[in-house]
């Protein structure tokens, strides 16, 4: 069930990682990480799922599939000693998985050392494109995971507090590369507190923070400016019933830029769709309702945005072993 395609040692492949992150359980992630997958599969792209949900893996259960019987945790244990060994196939034609950590106590809180290999070795993989369904949330974990990719993707409903629970991933998602390129233990404190602070600071704005940053660190705040400009994530606003839930996302957008500094590019909307739980329900593979449905028409437009890009954005400064991340 699994098959062998790995890089030679030493040689990084010009694949294209997308990690498909949020702050909140429900918004369809994974559903739209699956669905992903299987238009870009369609288009005749050599495509990887891989399920980093570490508590809750369910991605294989999009695809129409029982749990593999290989999975992340086999590699994580060493069972198979490459990333590669637990590859397993969908039925679809160009579309593979690695499916997610399953009988693991303790999966979701990785060591260090254990991250550090997944994420190095996913990198190695001989695909054009490989999507990381990411669990919900703003653990360490999620944050290193996203951090990894060439672009990464920010799923959120309409719903007030999925919005707000996106801000904080955001946020999150900034303060991860900023304690991890800060290495005065000053500056690593204010980090540490937030944005708002008491002890003779006040941070409205991640600009605040900068300008300190910047008078304990000479140049380190232009560094850093430079880094959050060339992020390149996208957002998709799912489950939209109406014309007011696609403005969600504009709005969205110009709030980070303010607050964050961080550019977000609106990738689509995705509409609230019966068709899609039902054929959930009978664990149908998605290609065999997407054609009928408005939201899976949709997808296809966002892929057609996606497919073209193969601009390096996200990735960490250094390689992912020289940074401390606790």
């Amino acid at each position: 069930m699994s098959e062998q395609r790995a890089t030679p040692k030493g040689r990084i492949p010009e694949n294209h990682i997308l990690s498909v992150g949020g702050g909140k359980g429900g918004t369809g992630k994974s559903l739209i990480t699956a669905s992903l997958g299987i238009c870009l599969a369609e288009k005749g792209n050599d495509v990887l799922l891989v399920d980093a949900d570490l508590g809750t893996a369910n991605l294989h259960t999009f695809l129409g599939l029982e749990a593999p019987p290989l999975s992340l945790s086999d590699f994580v244990t060493r069972k198979k000693a490459a990333i590669s060994g637990v590859i397993s196939k969908t039925g679809i034609s160009n579309l593979k998985l690695i499916s997610g950590a399953k009988d693991m106590i303790g999966m979701a809180n990785l060591a260090y050392g254990q991250k550090v290999r997944i994420l190095n070795n996913i990198r190695r993989l001989n695909y054009e494109y490989i999507l990381i369904d990411l669990g919900p949330g703003t653990s360490f974990n999620v944050l290193d995971f996203f951090l990894i990719s060439n672009c990464g993707i920010l799923i959120t409903s309409p719903e007030p507090i999925s919005i707000e629970n996106t801000y904080r991933f955001m946020k999150g998602l900034l303060f991860r590369y900023l304690r991890n390129t800060v290495s005065q233990k000053v500056v690593r404190s204010l980090i540490d507190k937030g944005i708002r602070q008491r002890d003779g600071y006040t941070f409205e704005t991640v600009f605040d923070l900068l300008d300190v940053i910047e008078k304990l660190e000479p140049n380190l705040g232009i560094t850093i400016a430079n880094y959050l400009s060339s992020l390149d994530i996208k957002l998709i606003v799912n489950q939209v019933r109406t014309k007011r839930d696609m403005i969600t996302a504009q709005n969205m957008a110009i709030v980070a830029r303010k607050y964050f500094g961080i550019p977000i590019d609106f990738l689509g909307s995705v509409s609230y769709d019966k068709k899609i739980r039902k054929g959930l329900l009978q664990r149908k593979p998605l290609t065999a309702y997407y054609p009928y449905a408005q939201a899976f028409e949709e997808l296809i437009e966002i892929t057609e945005k996606i497919a073209p890009q193969h601009q390096l954005g996200l990735r960490f400064p250094q390689d992912l072993r020289n940074h401390e991340m606790q």
